[in-house]
């Protein structure tokens, strides 16, 4: 009797907007640390660095969160430690 070949979930994770996070910055020097947003200047605190693929490339995305408890994202190279 055929077998079947073992399911590859690996792209079961992967959302149907193409975006896939696989990896946090566990040790990242401004994690629980206020920043902002240069972007929006906006602050709060880093809550993650999530690297995901987009389109083939791999970008950093900062998880922001400020007082209000409305998280945001922005790009890493957007964030800055706040005074």
């Amino acid at each position: 009797m055929p077998t079947s070949p073992p399911h590859d979930t690996t792209l079961d994770s992967i959302p149907a907007s193409g975006v896939a996070s696989f990896f946090h910055e566990d040790d990242h020097p401004w994690l629980h640390r206020p920043v902002r947003d240069i972007a929006s200047r906006v602050e709060g605190t880093l809550t993650a660095i999530v690297h995901e693929t987009s389109g083939g490339r791999t970008v950093r995305i900062a998880h922001i969160r400020p007082v209000s408890g409305i998280e945001w994202t922005t790009a890493a190279t957007n964030i800055q430690l706040a005074q």
